[in-house]
């Protein structure tokens, strides 16, 4: 049986089902999954420090790992050096990969490009400031960027106050809203000390 990778949506199923005292093949069964890979996601993706397995983390966890994968790690600060001087220029990612081509110069896909942006954001870099459309605020980025449904005014987690990010105390919450394939959007709440997950028994 090939492993295919777990959605957002199924991690916050299984926290869910967890909190409810279901094992882990009764997980699988409740998601049509083999129960090793059950098994294998909340070994791998618990919390490190009081075990416990949390969708937000799990989800940050394996982001972390497809960012440090062989793969992602094709490019360089060198191979990026030149690219940052076109994007300073008010270049779109878009144009850079066309004059690069048009030159006959070696270079990413623009996908990539923008990846590398928002990683330089989160190092506090200015890139992203180069944008055309940095007024806006990613009205359309890709991947786990893309801003739809987010709060006007909400707190992002890079500012929050460190002894939450420590989960030292009760009644720090933290939403999120999975959305599937139709128009329903479920929204989860995390306590983050105790990594209770409300449910309609202790609503």
């Amino acid at each position: 049986m090939g492993y295919d990778q777990l959605s957002t949506e199924e991690r916050y199923q299984i926290a869910a089902l967890r909190q409810a005292g279901r094992s882990a093949r009764q997980i699988a069964e409740e998601l049509g999954r083999h129960p090793s890979t059950i098994a294998r996601e909340v070994k791998r993706n618990a919390t490190p420090y009081d075990g416990a397995y949390r969708p937000s983390f799990a989800v940050e966890m394996t982001n972390g790992r497809r960012s440090r994968s062989r793969r992602n790690r094709r490019y360089g600060p060198s191979d990026f050096a030149a690219v940052e001087e076109h994007l300073r220029q008010e270049i779109s990612p878009e144009q850079v990969v066309g004059m690069f081509k048009r030159d006959g110069r070696p270079v990413m896909s623009h996908e990539t490009i923008y990846l590398h942006i928002w990683a330089d954001e989160a190092r506090n870099g200015t890139l992203w400031r180069h944008l055309r459309g940095a007024r806006k605020r990613r009205r359309k980025r890709y991947g786990r960027k893309d801003s739809r449904g987010r709060l006007t005014g909400k707190t992002m987690i890079g500012v929050r106050p460190e002894i939450v990010a420590q989960r030292l105390r009760c009644g720090d919450w933290e939403g999120d809203t999975v959305h599937g394939k139709g128009k329903a959007c479920v929204l989860t709440l995390v306590e983050r000390k105790s990594g209770l997950i409300p449910t309609a028994s202790n609503i």
